[in-house]
């Protein structure tokens, strides 16, 4: 009897894990853990939380931030949407996963991922500029998208599926037509981890992918030639290194700069930059509204100050150690994927600031997740 209900358990957390990766996927990112919540507090019944010290310090370098901040309710109010991915996080360190069950939770992932990239380019062909939805732009499809390319190249070496091929064919056209350059710079970055530890297969899904990208590229310009859209314009804009956009950015870095430098302990508190940068606008900077510093390690000191940067990047070298341990012990192309993806998350937020928004951050909770709670059954 006992085990009987240990057995429906795991299957229930199957499921609400399932459901939490195909609507995060999907760009239900605000969705997703509240059905995990629900499954875990009310179905399962399961309210046990698992807290490791790197995390901890983040948690207590991130309150610091908040308690020291001069818009100290606005910034707990932030402080907040993160203590609840950390919660989710706390629950998500306690799952019984297994490995073998782990495919669902992927291949659920990849399905909410492929109807994005569906939305984004009905988006394209509607606006004839770039991928977008009603309910998330460019930017943010470009970071969901190219944290599931990744996983895609795994599973097209492990599996080869037509669906496989026909998700991976649709995902990577979106996540071109997101005109996304974090995001592009961010699978890059991927894409050299896989090349660094994968083997023949993944290295031979590396070259797919190259010999893809010029394809579509060729097929969607053909496709601007024949309409007359502003796709190639757009394209272009992206390449273009004295663009306003990259001069708005330089302009939003140097002023962040000197927003650390006024406040390098504790910073001006966790989700406040917007409230500080008008203070701190450079003559001849042209966006007066800007809600972050555009690069996530900037953001982190200026909000966090050295205290949040520092405990934030232990936690991520943390994992990165841990999967790399992991992937060195076992040679298995499970950790790599992990590892990759997780890779081409952190790389768009270089350049981009979504990090702590409930429906892009949790993205990077599961994914932490995941990696330790494999890594201490390995």
């Amino acid at each position: 009897m006992g085990k009987d209900i240990n057995d429906k358990r795991i299957k229930l957390e199957e499921t609400a894990l399932a459901l939490f990766a195909f609507f995060m996927g999907m760009g239900g990112g605000l969705l997703s853990p509240f059905i995990y919540i629900f499954y875990r507090l009310f179905l399962i019944k399961n309210w046990h939380l698992k807290f490791d010290l790197y995390s901890i310090l983040l948690l207590i370098g991130f309150l610091m931030s908040v308690i020291f901040s001069e818009y100290r309710i606005f910034s707990l109010q932030n402080f907040l949407v993160f203590f609840f991915m950390y919660i989710v996080y706390s629950l998500l360190r306690t799952s019984n996963i297994t490995r073998e069950s782990s495919d669902r939770i992927f291949d659920y992932w990849l399905f909410g991922s492929t109807l994005l990239a569906f939305g984004g380019m009905v988006g394209y062909l509607y606006s004839g500029v770039y991928a977008d939805t009603p309910f998330m732009g460019k930017n943010g499809i470009g970071t969901l998208l190219a944290t599931a390319v990744p996983i895609s190249q795994v599973k097209l070496c492990c599996r080869g599926k037509l669906y496989d091929y026909l998700s991976f064919i649709l995902i990577t056209a979106t996540l071109l037509l997101s005109m996304s350059q974090g995001a592009w710079i961010g699978l890059f970055l991927a894409e050299i981890l896989l090349f660094v530890f994968g083997d023949k297969k993944i290295r031979k899904s590396i070259l797919i992918l190259a010999l893809l990208l010029i394809v579509l590229f060729f097929i969607f310009s053909v496709h601007s030639f024949a309409t007359g859209n502003r796709f190639l314009d757009f394209f272009y804009t992206r390449l273009d290194m004295t663009s306003n956009s990259k001069i708005d950015r330089i302009y939003i870095w140097r002023s962040s700069i000197k927003m650390f430098l006024d406040h390098p302990i504790t910073g001006v508190g966790l989700g406040t930059f917007s409230l500080e940068y008008p203070d701190y606008i450079l003559p001849g900077a042209r966006e007066i509204i800007v809600s972050f510093a555009h690069n996530l390690p900037l953001n982190l000191l200026v909000e966090t100050g050295i205290v949040g940067f520092l405990t934030f990047f232990s936690f991520l070298i943390y994992l990165y150690r841990r999967c790399l341990s992991s992937l060195k012990i076992s040679k298995d192309n499970f950790y790599l994927m992990l590892l990759s993806s997780l890779t081409a998350y952190m790389g768009h937020q270089l350049f981009d600031g979504t990090m702590w928004s409930l429906h892009i951050g949790i993205v990077f909770w599961l994914l932490g997740a995941l990696i330790l709670n494999f890594d201490e059954k390995s």
